[in-house]
């Protein structure tokens, strides 16, 4: 119905959209009602945004969205019947804000529905936003589809808002512009459900565009610096198109922007202070490519004047600028400088040097005191504190590993000064423990000034240390195999306490290993069991082992030979404090029985076929590992070991002449001696490229010329290594791109003398890339090139005289099954008993790292 009112000086509507009130007054106004009594208001003259009115809210209707009840609507909006409220007010305002806020509406309106004398009644009008029923993503790969998906939670249910496909559309444009997609579009076609208007579908139509590369990068204003160092060391991130088909030329504007920053950093570092960048202009030249031009002003180089500190005590001024390492009349090297004060990726800057003594609150500025001409002298202020102490400290997340186990570990102790390096090397061992994810090993340090303490918490996540262990590789057209359970953090206390079996007693780090091998005419069967911790501050590590092996083969006339091994280990290894805490000392004792009947193939010149022979041995190791921090995947550190066998000298213990003995009865008591060494360094390049490189020697020796080097504990080298020390305890040296060693062949020109070498040398260049490192899985892909070879004896030692071999492979880690992976190799020399290269192999490695 339409009533025309004449009234003067009251309000005939009150109307909020979108939380905005709006006020109508008028003397003559005609308005549209649907059954709404519009009442005069009493004694309002003057009312209006600068004189508000107080009224009590008499109640509230609700129209349009009838999924919720009037008490829910109250709740929403926080408002409650017979409350008093400003009109126009503030209260009425947050109401419309909080019920934006639910995101349950696409409109929301108020309505003045009558005035009572000082009661105002209110009509709220909600329109309900759409469910989601269907989502069709189209022009996205699945696995990043279901990304966006996740991300946004974009779930049958969810309601439809601007502000949800704003932000599905900045997250998809955002990931298409990182892969060098600057003009990709996003559109939202919302389809309703047939009967059901608060019910849609949802379609998003990507269209990426075309992919931008930089055709060419021009510099202006350059004289110090060249082109191509500017490209080469600055714009590490922003790359022209080239004849490198590996090197993305993307461009990506946020990664553009920091290498303009690294541009001005590098003048900087050779002492263009005042260098800038003038202009810098990006030029789309067509749909696919564009030009950057960038113009710089060098300014002058700066020198270093004098250089003081202040405010040290705690260190000699001779031992900061040991540390500091400028001098005076050396460039100004302001991001350099900054570095060694405090910042450097190597730890070995002024701040390390302070908080490595516990001074964790010191400061140090470096400050220009004066600039003359173009000499700047500097001074390094310091203002030291007090030495902090570590006051809690605690770990979290672990549910599995005793406390003990992870405690002992700890070199942050509650009353040790702070360390910085301490904290870093901590983390170092725990994730070599294996036993929680080394990528979400964190120290939250939790700094207490005004006590100087320190609470430190190691927030830690739980991965599983037991393997189902499948071992083997493939080579010389045999598959050899592993099958085993190995439990790296298990615990024999538990063992007899029935709630512990979860599904073995876990928990205090020791490591129970059953396994199997098998291979062509090969059995064997090992058990060990190692205790990391036998009492003592530092870790002394217990190992055992007994195994039995067998091998049987046909002979040329078809007659079987057998060989039995039957063996035990026991070994103690102690992490040393000189020269440094990076080492560890080890010894073991060791015994082997061989038992062979008609087995004469693979001694080789030897000339017995039935008998026994014993190996009762020593040995003693000196290791460093301090590669890490994931021992999965490390990137910085290194692992070098050293390590002698010996053997009683029977030949001049018991005075017998071996010159007229038999093969079998010369053997009956094995003695040798066996040196071994290796060396490997981890390097990350550029980006997460790592390197790893290093080398290995072997050298079996005999204390006594008439009984010669035993035919037992040779090397062999080729193929994957995986059948090390099978057999008649030959040890097998990896080297890809050559067939896996085999129980004899050859001459001494082939890649093993028959029979196996006693000295061998192996050198390895490999470049590694993470493509994942979570925690359910982590693969690397890599790139090698290997040499090595195998001498029957010193005299034939020709160290650079190698067998060489390059190609690629990957790597997947998973807990629960160890390393896997494979590897395409070339071999560029002969093999056995083959003129010519070994050329393309396939080597596929379950439980092996190279």
């Amino acid at each position: 119905m339409r009533k025309r009112l004449n009234m003067k000086s009251f309000y005939t509507i009150l109307l909020l959209t979108t939380s905005t009130l709006l006020f109508a007054q008028n003397d003559s106004l005609t308005i549209v009602t649907d059954s709404i009594q519009v009442v005069p208001t009493q004694n309002i003259e003057d009312a209006g945004y600068t004189n508000p009115q107080t009224y009590t809210l008499g109640d509230m209707d609700i129209s349009g969205e009838n999924r919720f009840t009037k008490t829910q609507i109250l709740r929403f909006t926080g408002l409650r019947i017979g409350e008093e409220l400003e009109i126009p007010g503030t209260k009425i305002n947050n109401a419309l804000k909080k019920l934006w806020r639910t995101n349950l509406f696409s409109d929301v309106d108020v309505y003045v529905a009558k005035i009572e004398g000082n009661k105002i009644f209110l009509r709220l009008n909600l329109v309900g936003l759409p469910e989601l029923v269907e989502l069709d993503i189209n022009g996205v790969k699945k696995s990043k589809r279901e990304d966006f998906i996740k991300e946004h939670k974009l779930d049958p249910g969810i309601k439809i808002t601007n502000n949800l496909k704003n932000q599905v559309r900045n997250s998809i444009k955002n990931h298409f512009l990182e892969k060098g997609y600057p003009d990709t579009k996003v559109d939202f076609i919302e389809s309703e459900v047939p009967d059901d208007k608060t019910k849609s579908n949802l379609k998003i139509n990507v269209n990426r565009g075309e992919r931008v590369k930089i055709k060419r990068i021009e510099f202006e204003g350059n004289k110090e610096l060249r082109d191509g160092q500017l490209k080469r060391k600055a714009m590490k991130d922003t790359k022209q198109k080239s004849i490198n088909f590996f090197r993305s030329s993307k461009f990506i504007p946020h990664k553009y922007n920091d290498d303009l920053k690294k541009v001005i950093d590098e003048y900087k570092s050779i002492g263009f202070r005042d260098a800038k960048i003038v202009s810098d202009t990006v030029i789309r030249t067509d749909n696919k490519n564009i030009e950057i031009k960038i113009q710089v002003e060098e300014g002058r180089p700066y020198y270093l004047g004098n250089i003081t500190f202040t405010g040290n005590s705690v260190f000699t001024t001779e031992q900061l600028e040991r540390v500091f390492s400028y001098q005076k009349g050396d460039r100004y090297d302001a991001v350099g400088i900054q570095k060694r004060v405090s910042g450097s990726e190597k730890d070995d800057d002024l701040n390390t040097l302070y908080m490595d003594r516990g001074y964790l609150f010191s400061r140090l500025l470096p400050v220009e005191k004066s600039v003359k001409n173009d000499t700047i002298d500097l001074e390094i202020q310091i203002s030291e504190g007090e030495p902090a102490t570590y006051n809690k400290v605690t770990f979290s997340g672990n549910d599995v590993t005793h406390d003990h186990v992870i405690a002992r570990e700890l070199r942050t102790k509650p009353g040790d000064l702070f360390s910085k390096t301490e904290i870093k090397r901590t983390l170092f061992e725990l994730a070599g423990l294996g036993y929680f994810e080394p990528t979400q090993i964190n120290p939250d340090i939790q700094p207490n000034p005004e006590n100087n303490t320190v609470d430190l918490n190691w927030e830690l996540a739980h991965k599983s240390s037991s393997q189902i262990e499948l071992q083997g590789g493939y080579g010389a057209g045999t598959f050899l195999g592993t099958l085993g359970l190995t439990f790296g953090n298990f615990s024999v206390a538990n063992m007899f306490k029935g709630e512990s079996w979860k599904p073995v007693p876990m928990g205090d780090g020791q490591s129970l290993s059953l396994r199997a091998q098998a291979g062509r005419g090969y059995q064997n069967y090992s058990f060990s069991f190692t205790e990391p911790w036998i009492g003592g501050r530092r870790p002394t590590a217990l190992s055992t082992s007994i195994y039995y092996s067998r091998y049987n083969y046909r002979d040329i006339n078809g007659e079987e030979a057998r060989l039995g091994i039957i063996g035990a280990t026991v070994g103690l290894s102690q992490l040393l404090t000189w020269p440094d805490d990076w080492f560890r000392l080890s010894h073991s004792f060791s015994f082997q029985k061989y038992n062979f009947d008609n087995y004469a193939l693979t001694i080789g010149e030897y000339n017995y076929e039935n008998g026994s022979s014993n190996n009762f041995n020593y040995t003693i190791g000196l290791t460093r590992n301090s590669m890490g921090p994931d021992p999965v995947f490390p990137t910085s550190g290194s692992e070098m070991s050293v390590a002698l066998t010996v053997t009683p000298p029977y030949s001049i213990l018991n005075n017998k002449d071996y010159s007229t003995m038999e093969d079998v009865e010369k053997f009956e008591w094995l003695e040798y001696y066996k040196i071994k060494g290796k060396a490997y360094w981890y390097k990350e390049l550029a980006g997460k490229l790592v390197l790893k490189m290093g080398g290995e020697f072997g050298y079996l020796g005999t204390y006594n010329n008439k009984i010669g080097t035993i035919p037992f504990e040779r090397f062999y080298l080729g193929g994957t290594g995986l059948m090390g020390n099978r057999f008649d305890g030959r040890e097998i040296v990896p080297l890809r791109g050559y067939e896996d060693a085999t129980q004899s062949g050859g001459t001494r020109e082939d890649i093993t003398p028959t029979g196996g070498g006693s000295i061998y040398d192996k050198f390895t260049l490999e470049l590694r890339y993470p493509i994942t490192m979570g925690q359910q899985a982590k693969i690397f892909a890599l790139g090698f090139a290997e040499a090595g070879n195998t001498w029957s004896d010193t005299k034939d030692f020709k160290p650079f005289e190698l067998r060489r071999s390059a190609g690629v492979g990957v790597r997947i880690f998973m807990s629960a099954f160890g390393m896997l992976g494979f590897d395409f190799g070339y071999g560029f020399d002969n093999a056995i008993r083959n003129s010519e290269p070994s050329g393309w192999q396939t080597h596929f490695i379950i439980g092996q790292q190279f």
